[in-house]
């Protein structure tokens, strides 16, 4: 018995040893470290499927013998608070398994890794441990690998130089020079706190060939200062903090400082043994960024400029948010705990590698010069350090005597008329010509120093490329400015207006001159409107096609070798065939959002093709299946009817989803629950169904982009467009657009369908992001909450503002793991809390609609649990769930019209369980094709108000292709 005891001791452990060594990385470093996850999961798992002992079960048993049950039992091992699986694991590899229940006494668990030395040392002698100070320097030594950092979203840490960093890869972007290094970091996802996993979501990618579950891991931007750098450090963060709620300035996602201490003594395994060699320690203060694919720079060297009138427009239209940007950093409105404070700011460095492509949107970082004032009357003036020199306005060129002076916010509107300036290079001439360009203007400055040579001129300048001459613009640049405007394609209208407000408000030597960025944004705002304006030039489908799917094919970068040795001369043994296939075989490479726009007017033309078949096919069968024939058809904006939309000239994506068997769905094939009986609601006119929306004074809207929505995005962006419509013209305070995931947002938006159709494509659902819906809602009742809060402290005798969330989702919220029910938790949480503010809950001010995509039964089940459980904790029923594909008054007025939203409950009356969607009959709605019509002139409000809304008439039935 004994013999079989310590065969099946040693085997255990043997296996703990491969597992652990399996499950142990390298770090940039050279550091090991565990994953930690994979390591506790094994130790949980069953040894063999169906038995009831585990893995850690087994090596107790190995530890202590036939008693372990007694002195250390598998459960209180893997208490959920007081976990010692890691610590076991530790104590195995030292050989001192069997003291695992002394350290879980003294309070030496999984929870508190890692624990100082002196403290170790400590419990092990409370704990009257044999040899405690040995047993503590061992135990030391093996925790580090067994408990690496985890990066979470805006912590700023100071770690341990024994603190292992679990960067699996590391890369430095460029070598540009500046005043730290920059790196591309890669970070398993377990080592990615939840909050920051949600807010840099689209960073997330498989890297296994097997795409296994612990392959996933996010890529972030790491900024690196050195020792000597704090100030430079302090300064940047400081910067970031300040902007970090603004759109358009690449986020700042946590900080840190390491003292990070390189040796090769800390892995797991055997004890090393003999000398060890000498560790060098380096300190280090981190700021972990959002990762832009591209700078400004590569983005031109690595994309084919644009050529159709949208994709320019596209392409501008995303430099300009880098204008926005620059217009929140000059006019900074600092929230702090509702206290308000407005500052003047400074950028101070404005320049293409300083702005980055971040999921298709140009973003401004790099804010190591930018400095910040209180907001005065007078023009704010400042005392700025840093910069570069090419981009620089003529009053900071080092060569300019005098003594050192302050500068107006201007500098910056001087750096990006000059990022303009090499923008509308690219867009005509392409990355030759901004190579061209630069040639021209250290040929213009060459001049100009040959001609100061010997002269008392006031400034001298240095050899290099600027844009000025030290007092004004170069001549030579506004003469390629002319250039570049001759040479204009015909199909566009933005560059050449761009470029007479580069030369004429923004490269001006006089600062006082220049214009302010509050009017730059929106004199560039003009400039788009007047190019949408313009008559479109219709292209062939084929054609489109074709080219999509050429640019699918190219490449998405080029190697900064390929290419190179072109122009050269063929090496000796080379013949000119050979040269000549090197030409030939140079890779495609992207056009500037071609993909994005071919995809918007490719997807409309599909629209419109199922609308004119449902037109042409539609009237006899809806005629037949007509239960009320007679039943007028009414014109109010809640009523839709089919309607022809105008050509989109922006992104977006096909708007037929896949049916299950892989055919594609017409517009109108989506499943209901079936058998329902259409319900009459209590007459109600145009202006009645109106009011109940203008008592709202927020509309909301949150998007599920979880993955699971993908087979869903083009039916919830076709929606989108219907609700967006329907509600803009009611609600004065524009509305409100959110995700789940990201930080792509809109706010007090009116009509601008261009805005939201944007927001949706660049917010389209990412492989591997799982809902967790509990932290968005959280965000926005909290939001509302603090507003409530405001008012009735300020403004007690006006009217309760009133919110409705409108939540677009499919309901399979896989992040939140078996913590489903924390969003009805929340959600009463939230309503309780107004009322503690309000004191009466009569006219609840907030409402609740979840719209559900798809036919998970699971999840249809969870929100009509959300929609009939509120009475069963005191509070008014505030929730309302309506499928995609019903009845868009009521996804609309729902949450807070009684009649409405007592159809649910009806239904549930009525009509039993759900029956299975692929057997349940397909009952006809109007598609957001035939919804989004909205008519608003005051003929057809004059009609509306003179006959009550009619009851809704019965849809007709369309059969399945099954059915026939």
């Amino acid at each position: 018995m004994a013999g079989t005891w310590l065969s099946d001791r040693d085997n255990a452990l043997r296996e703990l040893e491969a597992k652990v060594e399996s499950f142990t990385m390298k770090a940039v470093c050279q550091r090991s470290y565990v994953l930690v996850a994979e390591l506790l999961h094994w130790l949980r798992s069953e040894v063999h499927r169906g038995q009831s002992t585990t893995q850690a079960g087994r090596l107790l048993m190995a530890a202590y013998g036939p008693d372990w049950p007694l002195r250390a039992p598998t459960e209180k091992l893997s208490d959920r608070d007081n976990c010692c699986l890691l610590v076991f694991t530790i104590l195995l590899l030292l050989g001192k398994g069997d003291l695992v229940h002394l350290f879980q006494r003294v309070d030496i668990l999984d929870k508190h890794l890692p624990i100082n030395h002196q403290q170790l040392r400590e419990k092990c002698r409370i704990a009257r441990i044999p040899n405690a100070d040995q047993l503590a320097a061992e135990f030391d030594k093996k925790q580090w690998p067994m408990s690496p950092a985890k990066f979470e979203l805006h912590s700023g840490q100071i770690h341990h130089e024994h603190k292992i960093l679990p960067i699996c890869k590391k890369e430095e972007i460029n070598k540009k020079g500046g005043t730290a290094r920059v790196y591309q970091i890669e970070v398993k996802e377990e080592f990615v706190g939840k909050k920051l996993r949600q807010a840099v979501a689209f960073s997330r990618y498989n890297c296994g060939p097997s795409k296994k579950e612990h392959d996933w891991r996010y890529q972030f931007a790491l900024k690196t200062f050195q020792n000597g750098s704090m100030s430079l450090y302090e300064n940047e963060k400081e910067a970031f903090d300040a902007l970090r709620n603004q759109n358009g300035i690449v986020r700042l996602l946590a900080d840190y400082s390491h003292a990070e201490k390189m040796d090769m003594d800390l892995q797991v395994g055997p004890v090393p043994s003999g000398d060890q060699e000498e560790s060098v320690t380096t300190n280090t203060f981190n700021l972990l960024l959002e990762f832009g694919e591209f700078d400004l720079d590569e983005y031109f060297a690595q994309r084919l400029p644009p050529v159709f009138q949208g994709e320019t427009e596209d392409f501008w239209r995303a430099l300009f948010d880098v204008a926005d940007a620059l217009e929140r950093i000059h006019n900074l409105d600092l929230d702090t705990h509702g206290v308000v404070q407005q500052f003047d700011g400074w950028h101070a460095d404005v320049k293409p590698d300083n702005i980055l492509s971040v999921q298709g949107k140009f973003k401004l970082s790099d804010p190591g010069f930018a400095k910040f004032v209180r907001k005065t009357d007078n023009d704010p003036e400042a005392f700025l350090l840093g910069g570069t020199e090419t981009y620089g306005a003529p009053e900071r060129h080092p060569g300019r005597r005098g003594t050192m002076s302050a500068v107006l916010q201007t500098i910056d509107i001087w750096s990006l008329g000059c990022v303009f300036s090499i923008a509308a290079t690219w867009v005509v001439f392409g990355y030759q010509g901004i190579k061209q360009f630069t040639r021209i203007r250290e040929t213009a400055i060459e001049a100009i120093r040959v001609r100061q040579r010997g002269s008392r001129s006031n400034s001298n300048l240095s050899a290099g490329d600027y844009f000025h001459d030290g007092h004004s613009v170069l001549e030579a640049v506004t003469s390629w400015h002319r250039i570049l405007r001759s040479s204009l394609r015909k199909t566009d209208s933005v560059t050449s207006n761009l470029l007479d407000l580069v030369d004429k408000k923004m490269l001006l030597g006089n600062a006082g001159a220049r214009i302010k960025a509050t009017d730059l944004v929106s004199e560039l705002k003009r400039i788009l409107d007047q190019s949408e304006a313009e008559p479109r030039v219709e292209m062939p489908v084929n054609i489109m096609e074709a080219l999509l799917e050429a640019d699918k094919d190219a490449v998405s970068s080029v190697s900064s070798t390929q290419g190179s040795n072109l122009g050269q001369p063929a090496a000796a043994g080379n013949d000119r065939k050979a040269r000549k296939s090197r030409l030939l075989e140079q890779p495609l490479m992207k056009t500037a959002h071609r993909s994005e726009g071919l995809k918007s007017v490719l997807e409309y033309h599909h629209v419109q093709s199922m609308d004119s078949n449902m037109n042409r096919s539609g009237p006899t069968a809806r005629a037949k299946a007509n239960a009320n024939p007679e039943t007028p058809h009414n014109d109010s904006p809640l009523q839709g009817r089919p309607h022809s939309i105008p050509a989109p000239q922006a992104s977006v994506r096909h708007i037929v989803s896949p049916s299950p068997s892989g055919e594609s769905m017409n517009l109108t094939q989506l499943h209901q629950k079936a058998g329902r009986t259409p319900k009459v609601h209590p007459p109600q006119d145009l202006f009645q169904a109106l009011e109940e929306i203008e008592k709202r004074d927020k509309h909301n809207i949150l998007v599920d982009n979880g993955e699971s929505m993908e087979p869903h995005w083009a039916w919830a962006k076709a929606l989108l467009k219907v609700l967006v419509r329907k509600i803009a013209g009611q609600d004065e305070n524009g509305l409100d657009l959110s995700f789940v995931f990201g930080a792509e947002k809109l706010e007090n938006q009116k009509s601008n369908s261009r805005n939201w159709e944007r927001a949706m494509e660049r917010a389209k659902p990412w492989p591997g992001t799982r809902t967790n819906m509990k932290t968005p809602m959280g965000e926005i009742f909290s939001s509302f909450l603090k507003q409530v809060q405001q008012d009735t402290r300020h403004r007690p005798t006006k009217p309760v503002r009133k919110l409705t969330l409108i939540v677009l989702t499919d309901g399979i919220w896989a992040g939140m793991g078996n913590s489903q029910a924390s969003v009805n938790e929340i959600i009463v949480k939230f309503v309780q809390q107004v009322k503690s503010v309000i004191g009466d809950l009569m006219d609840p001010p907030v409402s609740i609609e979840f719209i559900q995509f798809g036919n998970d039964q699971e999840a249809t089940y969870r929100l009509r649990q959300l929609d009939s459980g509120m009475k069963w904790h005191g509070i008014p029923d505030v929730i309302d769930t309506e499928h995609a594909s019903g009845d868009v008054n009521k996804m609309l007025l729902g949450s807070f019209v009684k009649e409405y939203d007592d159809d649910d409950d009806d239904d549930e009356d009525e009509d039993g369980p759900m029956q299975d969607p692929d057997t349940a009959p397909l009952e006809h709605t109007r598609s957001p094709v035939e919804m989004s019509s909205v008519n608003n002139s005051p003929a057809s409000i004059a009609r509306a108000s003179t006959n009550r809304l009619e009851p809704r008439p019965q849809p007709p039935v369309f059969l399945s292709r099954r059915t026939g």
